[in-house]
């Protein structure tokens, strides 16, 4: 699958792609990440978890769902386009769904399962996406994207958020 270019996708989108190792493929970048997220957070004590760097920001339990939520959304909008599916598809607010997304009872080992299995569903995903489905366009969130441009948005959008992660968090 070749990288989308400019226009494949909206500009809000350019960081999450720009922060995108320029080597590999989505198959590969997405199980390398998924690795490195891993080694990253696996080893955190549970009590960390709950920890936010400063008053009203997400606790470290809170941006794991979010990256969760967040590729099965662009996920799910790959297969819509996948599929050939021409309705245009809403956005969503990461904060109502923030709201909605209680882990107080969850663990992080909890929130790594989910993802994994998620993580694994984008994988099986991309393996059934041909080169010609890839440049399919879909709308969401009034803005057109290509299946290829969702799937190296996944890859982008957790490496935001493992860097901020590393930055503030840890």
């Amino acid at each position: 699958m070749k990288r989308p270019k400019k226009g494949e996708y909206a500009p809000f989108y350019e960081g999450y792609l720009n922060a995108v190792p320029t080597r590999g493929t989505a198959q590969s970048l997405l199980k390398k990440t998924f690795k490195e997220a891993l080694l990253l957070i696996g080893k955190l004590p549970e009590e960390k978890g709950d920890y936010a760097y400063e008053p009203g920001k997400w606790t470290i339990k809170q941006v794991l769902i979010h990256i969760i939520d967040a590729e099965r959304v662009f996920g799910f909008r790959a297969l819509w386009g996948i599929r050939g599916d021409r309705a245009q598809l809403p956005g969503f607010n990461q904060d109502f769904w923030m709201e909605q997304a209680n882990v107080d009872n969850r663990s992080i080992k909890d929130l790594l399962k989910e993802w994994k299995t998620v993580r694994d569903g984008t994988l099986a995903l991309l393996a059934q996406c041909s080169e010609e489905q890839s440049q399919t366009f879909i709308v969401a969130s009034n803005w057109k994207v290509s299946v290829r441009a969702l799937f190296f948005i996944i890859i982008g959008h957790q490496l935001h958020h493992m860097k901020v992660l590393s930055e503030r968090y840890l």
